[in-house]
């Protein structure tokens, strides 16, 4: 096995009593096949069920008022294949590998960490498992929070007053416009944003109007 094991269990950050288990998040069926041992698969299937459980209890707390709808959403986007390869990708386990050489490691690096997952669910219990991937995602998480919409938080914190977005200016060539926005809440203007496309100058005006609430608030 290439790598140490050390190594690896400091980047995830847990140190395994069983480091067989390990071993076997790491273990490409090719190499298993070949060598007579185990491989992530099993590890694979059962860490994708905790990995789908800890982000949808996470997103529930952090979310109350989201509905089933908006939950779902927030929670395959955390969990889809592109997030979990980046954190793989970013903790090194391709150098820790057993696998064919043949075999193009960048497609399993989400399944690998699915499997590492449930490896340190085995080993140490549901909490340090919960505790990997929360910390793992964490930008996931936050991005996704981040995205929850200014727009819809603006709304929940002034819900009987009007707030409206209008379109004050609009520059730069036709293919690709800059678009600047002005927030009015009750008449009164709040904030101005520009970007390359009205929703997100909307998003930008929400954000620096929820960020004054929050400087107001800390005052008050």
């Amino acid at each position: 096995m290439k790598g140490d094991l050390g190594e690896l269990q400091k980047a995830i950050g847990y140190v395994f009593s069983d480091e067989r288990l390990l071993v076997s998040a790491v273990t490409h069926p090719t190499y298993a096949n070949d060598h007579g041992t185990e491989s992530y698969q099993r590890l694979e299937y059962l860490g994708d069920a905790i990995l789908d459980f800890v982000v949808a209890e996470e997103l529930f707390r952090r979310f109350p008022n989201a509905d089933e709808g908006i939950l779902t959403k927030k929670r395959i986007a955390a969990v889809s294949a592109a997030p979990l390869a980046k954190k793989a990708a970013e903790l090194g386990f391709e150098k820790y590998f057993r696998i064919a050489p043949h075999i193009n490691t960048q497609s399993v690096l989400g399944d690998v960490f699915e499997a590492v997952i449930a490896a340190i669910y085995l080993d140490g219990g549901m909490e340090q498992a919960k505790k990997f991937v929360l910390e793992s995602l964490a930008e996931f998480l936050d991005a996704k929070a981040g995205a929850r919409d200014y727009k819809s938080r603006l709304n929940e914190a002034f819900p009987h007053t009007e707030v409206r977005y209008v379109e004050v200016g609009r520059s730069g060539p036709p293919h690709d416009p800059v678009f600047e926005i002005r927030l009015l809440i009750d008449g009164q203007q709040i904030a101005n944003a520009q970007a390359g496309s009205k929703k997100k100058a909307e998003q930008e005006c929400a954000k620096i109007a929820l960020k004054k609430l929050s400087e107001k608030d800390k005052k008050a």
